[in-house]
């Protein structure tokens, strides 16, 4: 059975590198299949899983509205849209990644979201597990243009409006009722000064705490470098997530 974990968080949290590592952490211990996807407008995750991301599902979406009225014959909307998503998808060691790109631009996207809904139904039996990097928004899953999720991870550092983010976010999981089927809070890269403030307003939140990611000097390096965190040498910062990850069941099988 397909399990899926969601990454949430203010920009700057570090979220997305805690995506990233997830799906290492996965591979490490061939909890695979992996289907990774860039929820995020951003798109930044493909980058640190070391993939080069050459066409998005905001991309095929455009493309679709655009050649509607000349598909060849005999190919249904359906068709066009479940062959170009299977183009979309970037394949790699252990994982594949999707990419959901750009938002909506004018136009009516109902229908082509319903199909998008449909192929990503379809695509997760074949995936053991699905790690969704998103935005704050939690746009895609709100909107079930992604699978239901059932462990969302949000992400907080010593920026107090990153707890804002937090709620907001905790809002709109209230709102999803079925969508989400844990949610829990970590922290990222706290300073020593501010961690009794942090600690209060996590407990504030009234979240289920799993854990510190603490600063790391050589992720951060490996993050601004725009290199593959897949195979950096792991440091107490991975460690640490990895922990988190055994703690939510991402461990080994027994766990």
């Amino acid at each position: 059975m397909t399990k899926s974990i969601a990454v949430a968080g203010k920009g700057g949290t570090g979220k997305t590198t805690i995506a990233a590592l997830i799906v290492r952490h996965l591979c490490e211990k061939k909890r695979g299949p992996v289907l990774a996807i860039d929820a995020d407008a951003d798109a930044n995750l493909g980058t640190l899983l070391g993939i080069q991301t050459i066409k998005t599902i905001g991309d095929l979406r455009e493309e679709v509205l655009r050649e509607m009225k000349n598909l060849p014959a005999g190919m249904t909307k359906a068709n066009y849209v479940e062959a170009g998503l299977h183009r979309i998808i970037e394949e790699a060691q252990g994982f594949d990644l999707i990419t959901m790109g750009r938002g909506e631009g004018a136009g009516c996207y109902c229908s082509l979201n319903n199909l998008i809904r449909k192929f990503s139904a379809d695509l997760a039996p074949s995936y053991s597990w699905i790690v969704l990097d998103n935005e704050a928004g939690l746009e895609h899953i709100s909107r079930r243009t992604t699978s239901n999720i059932d462990s969302l991870l949000v992400v907080v550092n010593d920026n107090p409006i990153s707890f804002d983010t937090a709620r907001r976010i905790k809002s709109i999981v209230k709102d999803l009722k079925n969508g989400i089927g844990r949610g829990y809070v970590v922290t990222n890269m706290v300073r020593e000064k501010n961690r009794q403030a942090v600690q209060k307003m996590t407990a504030d939140l009234q979240m289920e705490y799993i854990g510190d990611i603490p600063a790391d000097e050589s992720l951060q390096e490996a993050v601004f470098g725009g290199g593959s965190l897949m195979t950096m040498t792991k440091t107490k910062a991975i460690e640490s997530l990895y922990t988190i990850m055994d703690f939510i069941g991402g461990g080994d099988d027994n766990t």
